[in-house]
């Protein structure tokens, strides 16, 4: 780190400089992944909705995310209750993202709506949140979520 600036080195992503202060902190890591606790968010390219998640501790480990709300309206008011209940990342203004599979047929893209990741934008503190008591799937089909939502 030099002069709150994070460099990495991937192979997938390139060579990166991150600033410090917008690094994530998962206290637990991401499901599966508990070594795995600091992570940055990066854009795509400019106004595609997927971004890129992508791990400081593994720099060539990364993951597309979106934001669910922008796919599924009503994702963020359905899961509030459950999310403040399991989140524990404390209050104030809080981002949603989900994380997106891409098999070789991109027309098969599938967002996790179950374990949405959540972040405190204010201390960039982090969980990914299990819902268990959500009707929501692991694999939803991305392809009809923006057909549905044009």
């Amino acid at each position: 780190m030099t002069n709150g600036k994070i460099e990495l080195r991937s192979r997938r992503f390139g060579n990166l400089v991150v600033p410090a202060e917008e690094v994530l902190e998962f206290a637990d890591g991401l499901v599966g992944l508990p070594r795995c606790r600091r992570f940055v968010i990066m854009d795509h390219h400019e106004g595609s909705p997927f971004k890129w998640m992508v791990s400081l501790d593994d720099p060539d480990l990364g993951f597309a995310v979106v934001d669910p709300c922008d796919f599924v309206p009503g994702y963020r008011r359905s899961i509030e209750e459950e999310v403040a209940r399991l989140g524990g990342i404390g209050e104030g203004e809080v981002a949603l993202l989900t994380i997106v599979t891409i098999p070789p047929d991109p027309a098969r893209m599938t967002i996790d709506l179950m374990a949405p990741v959540v972040v405190n934008l204010r201390t960039r503190q982090a969980k990914q949140v299990v819902l268990e008591s959500s009707s929501y799937p692991v694999d939803c089909p991305l392809v009809s979520l923006v057909a549905a939502t044009g």
